[in-house]
C-alpha cells in the first residue's frame, strides 16, 4: 500500500527537512499561512518555524528525526517520532551539555492542497528532555 499525499508530505519533511536539514522545503512544503502550534516553541508562523527549525540543528547538528508511525486520516497525519541528536550548542541561553537527547514527540499535521496548514503537537517530553540536559529548563509553552 503506498502512503497517500499527506502522508508522503510529512514523510519527506521529516526524512528530508529534519534529517538532511533542508530548511528550503519549508517553502514548497508548508502553506504561507502555516500555524505550528504547541511543543517547546508555543505558537509560531512559517517564519518563526524556520527560525526555530535552525535554532534546534545549530544546538544538535546531528538531530534525526526517526519516524515510528504516520497515521493517515485523509487531509490530516498523525506522526510519532523520536528525534534523537547530541546537545552540543546553546540556545535560547541553555548552554550546551554534550548530553545525547532522545524524546518522543507525536503531531498532527493538516494538509489542503498539497501544502501543510497547520501542524499541532500532541505530546512532546519535556520532563524527559530536562532530565536528559540535567537542568532546569523553560520553554515557550511552559
Amino acid at each position: 500500500m503506498s502512503d497517500s499525499q499527506s502522508v508522503t508530505i510529512v514523510r519527506r519533511w521529516f526524512e528530508e527537512g529534519w534529517n538532511k536539514k533542508d530548511s528550503k522545503l519549508i517553502e514548497e512544503l508548508f502553506s504561507p499561512s502555516f500555524r505550528a502550534d504547541g511543543g517547546p516553541h508555543g505558537i509560531l508562523d512559517r517564519l518563526g518555524y524556520k527560525q526555530y527549525f535552525e535554532a534546534v540543528h545549530l544546538a544538535s547538528p546531528d538531530i534525526q528525526c526517526k519516524i515510528v508511525e504516520l497515521l493517515d486520516a485523509g487531509e490530516y497525519v498523525v506522526s510519532k517520532i523520536i528525534s534523537e541528536g547530541t546537545h552540543s550548542g546553546s540556545v535560547k541561553g541553555i548552554e550546551a551539555s554534550g548530553e545525547f537527547v532522545s524524546t518522543e514527540v507525536i503531531d498532527v499535521w493538516y494538509i489542503v492542497d498539497g501544502k501543510i496548514v497547520e501542524r499541532k503537537n500532541a505530546e512532546f517530553d519535556l520532563v524527559g528532555l530536562k532530565e536528559q540536559l540535567n537542568q532546569r529548563v523553560r520553554f515557550e509553552s511552559e
